[in-house]
């Protein structure tokens, strides 16, 4: 299936301006360390349908109590000492596989100090070139609903220390501005993304729609067209360049689209 995409206005996607597994690999940057994903990948190749980015995510919510004096959440040796409950099912055999609370793991907080969330995204793309949400041989579509889960909840529970709000694994259109400098209307952009039902938030499946939507998306002159062939678990920075300036209602369509097929 191919799909000519119409151009919009300049930034006017907002799948682009408020999912970051999209906007993030946008983001070209001169790290080369790759440490945090070389530790997450060796954890992914015993999670079925889940990448490096997404364990790694996932790992960081689990571990993350405390901003620990900065703007942005962050992770720190402190945050990975076993509580009372770890130390608990560690006595029934229970052990946490957390790559945080592993050797590896304590080593790199040791030299790091603190890890943020956007150290992972940009160990992720150092590695890749881009957002790896599914591994090779994974079913992709099953690989894009858990990143989002993972990607919704460490927004969600940032946001949830630094005001009290509740963590889910829904995107919701106030959590936007605590991760993205967005100035435009977020009541009209999630109305105009919306596929599920609900114009106050985005679930996992609809943001892995998006996601796999940008996935198969090529640039041309003409504009952007959408491939389904092209989809194989890695945003570029040209398929997010590509995804920028799109049509919200035809691409909202081409995300519903997957949604429906997949979801």
């Amino acid at each position: 299936m191919t799909v000519k995409i119409e151009n919009g206005g300049i930034y006017d996607s907002g799948a682009y301006q408020t999912l970051r597994g999209l906007n993030k690999a946008d983001k070209f940057s001169d790290s080369t360390d790759t440490s945090i994903m070389d530790l997450a990948d060796k954890k992914a190749q015993n999670e079925p349908n889940k990448s490096g980015i997404t364990v790694a995510l996932e790992d960081f919510s689990n571990t993350f109590q405390d901003f620990n004096g900065h703007n942005s959440s962050n992770i720190t040796i402190n945050d990975t000492k076993n509580s009372f409950f770890d130390n608990a099912k560690s006595i029934f055999g229970q052990e946490d596989d957390n790559m945080f609370k592993t050797q590896e793991g304590q080593d790199l907080l040791n030299k790091k100090g603190s890890i943020f969330q956007n150290d992972i995204f940009a160990s992720d793309i150092a590695k890749y070139g881009g957002i790896k949400y599914a591994k090779d041989g994974d079913n992709i579509a099953e690989s894009a609903l858990n990143f989002a889960k993972a990607d919704a909840y460490a927004i969600g529970k940032a946001n949830q220390i630094a005001n009290g709000a509740d963590a889910n694994d829904s995107i919701d259109s106030y959590e936007v501005r605590s991760y993205k400098d967005f100035t435009g209307n977020l009541k009209d952009t999630f109305e105009e993304m919306n596929i599920a039902g609900s114009d106050k938030s985005l679930s996992p499946k609809e943001y892995a729609s998006y996601l796999m939507a940008v996935d198969g998306l090529v640039q041309s002159e003409d504009g952007a067209e959408f491939d389904a062939q092209k989809i194989d678990g890695l945003i570029t920075p040209q398929e997010a360049q590509a995804a920028k300036n799109l049509d919200n209602e035809q691409f909202q369509e081409l995300a519903q689209k997957i949604y429906e097929e997949n979801f």
